[in-house]
């Protein structure tokens, strides 16, 4: 049994490359513009969450051997992403691009700004 992760540090270090560096570079992306947002461990993963709980909205960023997937509560949002993001992936709250899709970073970028924007969270 492996040990519960409780710091990002330690979620990112069982990372390998580039899900490392993907993940990192919205985290710290997302800390620089919206410092407001407190950024916590949930279920073991990163997350940055608006509210008392994660159902009142959340942006979170993981990732797996292929691909990187942003999370959040933003259902409508999310389906937006569709025909801008014709390679990825969708879930109900989710959605997933191959590491190899350098053009889907700023479009999941501007994804992060119009959730934060509808939670009344301003860019630094």
């Amino acid at each position: 049994m492996t040990a519960p992760m409780n710091t990002v540090e330690e979620y990112l270090a069982t990372l390998p490359e580039p899900a490392r560096g993907w993940v990192s570079e919205f985290i710290d992306d997302t800390a620089a513009h919206y410092p407001s947002v407190p950024l916590v461990m949930f279920r073991q993963r990163p997350m940055f969450k608006f509210g008392a709980s994660y159902q009142q909205g959340y942006v979170m960023f993981t990732a797996a051997k292929t691909h990187f997937t942003v999370h959040s509560v933003e259902f409508d949002l999310i389906q937006q992403l569709r025909p801008r993001l014709p390679k990825a992936q969708f879930g109900k709250g989710s959605v997933k691009v191959r590491f190899t899709d350098d053009a889907a970073k700023p479009i999941l970028q501007e994804y992060v700004a119009a959730v934060m924007s509808r939670h009344g969270i301003d860019r630094v």
